[in-house]
């Protein structure tokens, strides 16, 4: 069985929006949830928020120093490298994708979240593939405070009511407090949203060394992308209308 965890990030002015994934086995994300949890405990931290890492006012990190920041983060980061399967990310900029994508197609995938959402999904889908890991059921826990989450789970209980692809075996939303997969899957959202926004980002650093680089997985935005889709979602239509002439059009395209 595999967990996958996700979350968010958005970088102003120039609004990128990242939506990143920690994929993992089950019994692995057991084990993280664990040390995670107890690292925070000795450390006094009440629960890993990138954003507020380095802040030393942030209320959950209780004044702790900056040696014992740095010192946490690298013990998160290592449980992160030991435990997960692969991570990814997915690249939307929310300005163009408005301006790009027409009314049908909004429509259809909604916000540069949701759509976001969607791409992730079909990233982590192939990857599973070439693990060969493609049929175990998957749990999928996504962090509740986007206003558009609620689009992402739509996908989902449309998608289990399909065959093929991805098996799901439950999915939710979960705060971010009581999730270290949650937390963790801020660190790359974070770090990712921070490398494109500044051309650095020690979170992002961190996450993927040499060694590592190649189960972190990104999608950059391309806003050919959203035509793939359209073309995709068009051709769907057409196999549906051929082999059930008369049928009502699927009201969502779900590709994983």
């Amino acid at each position: 069985m595999i967990d996958i965890g996700i979350d968010e990030s958005l970088s102003p002015p120039n609004p990128k929006l990242v939506v990143s994934a920690i994929v993992g086995n089950t019994q692995r994300m057991k084990k993280l949830d664990a040390e995670w949890k107890r690292d925070l405990a000795e450390s006094g931290v009440d629960y890993f928020h990138a954003k507020d890492h380095w802040n030393m006012k942030a209320k959950p990190y209780h004044g702790i120093s900056t040696e014992e920041r740095r010192n946490l983060l690298g013990q998160l980061v290592g449980h992160i490298h030991h435990r997960f399967l692969f991570a990814a990310s997915a690249i939307v900029d929310e300005d163009e994708y408005r301006s790009f994508a027409s009314e049908r197609f909004r429509s259809q995938y909604g916000s540069p979240y949701a759509f976001a959402f969607q791409m992730l999904m079909v990233c982590i889908f192939v990857e599973l593939v070439k693990q060969k890991r493609q049929h175990q059921p998957i749990n999928i826990l996504i962090e509740d405070g986007h206003k558009n989450s609620r689009q992402a789970i739509g996908f989902i209980a449309e998608k289990k009511k399909r065959h093929g692809g991805l098996t799901i075996a439950s999915y939710g939303l979960g705060g971010k407090k009581d999730n270290p997969i949650l937390q963790a899957a801020d660190m790359l959202a974070f770090g990712v949203c921070e490398f494109h926004a500044k051309g650095y980002s020690d979170f992002a650093a961190r996450l993927s060394p040499p060694k590592v680089r190649k189960r972190i997985l990104e999608l950059p935005w391309d806003r050919s992308s959203v035509e793939s889709v359209k073309d995709d979602i068009v051709r769907n239509i057409n196999l549906k209308k051929a082999n059930a002439p008369g049928s009502k059009r699927l009201s969502e395209l779900v590709m994983w």
